[in-house]
C-alpha cells in the first residue's frame, strides 16, 4: 500500500471551502443581527471557532501533499485569500486591474474543465460579485493573447510540454 498518511491538498481543501462559506455566511448573519441590536456574543463565539479552525486548516494545507493539478489549483485558491489576499484586492480594484492574473485564471480553468470538473476558485467566489467573477473568468475555455482569443490548446498538449520540459531540465 504506497497511500500517504496525511490528505491531500485536493482533500483539505474542500474543508477549508466549506469553513470559509460558514465563516462567510456567519459574517453575514451578524452584520443582520447588528442592524436588529441582537446579542452577537454566541455568533462571535462561532466565528472565532471558526478561524481558529480555518487557521489551523490553512497550516495543514500548507503542508500537505501535492501531486495533481487539482492539488495544486486548491493550492493556489488557498493562497490567493491567505497570503496575499488578492481575492479582496480584484473584488475592491476590478478584475481590469489584473490582466495577467486573469489570463493566469482563464488558461488553468482551461484545463480543470477537462481534469477536475467542478472545480472552483472559492476565494474568488466569495469575494467577488457575480459580474466580477464573469469578467474575472469568463471565456475561460479559450486562451487570450495580447488580448485576443486564441484557438484553444488541448489539455494533453499542455501536460506534455511541461513532462518535456522538465525532462530536458533533468
Amino acid at each position: 500500500m504506497n497511500e500517504s498518511l496525511y490528505p491531500s491538498t485536493s482533500v483539505l481543501h474542500k474543508r477549508w471551502a466549506e469553513l470559509e462559506e460558514e465563516h462567510h455566511q456567519l459574517a453575514l448573519a451578524i452584520d443582520d443581527a447588528r442592524a436588529r441590536r441582537a446579542d452577537l456574543a454566541p455568533m462571535r463565539e462561532r466565528q472565532a471557532q471558526l478561524l481558529i479552525d480555518i487557521n489551523s486548516l490553512v497550516a495543514e494545507i500548507r503542508d500537505a501533499p501535492a501531486t495533481t493539478l487539482e492539488d495544486f489549483c486548491a493550492l493556489l485558491d488557498v493562497a490567493l485569500e491567505h497570503e496575499v489576499d488578492l481575492a479582496c484586492d480584484i473584488a475592491v480594484y476590478g478584475p481590469a486591474d489584473f490582466p495577467m492574473i486573469r489570463r493566469l485564471l482563464r488558461f488553468l480553468l482551461r484545463f480543470l474543465v477537462h481534469e477536475v470538473p467542478g472545480f472552483e476558485f472559492n476565494s474568488l467566489r466569495r469575494w467577488l460579485s457575480p459580474g466580477q467573477l464573469e469578467e474575472l473568468m469568463g471565456g475561460a475555455t479559450c486562451l487570450e493573447a495580447a488580448g485576443n482569443a486564441a484557438a484553444p490548446v488541448e489539455p494533453s498538449a499542455f501536460f506534455t510540454a511541461i513532462h518535456d520540459s522538465a525532462r530536458k531540465r533533468g
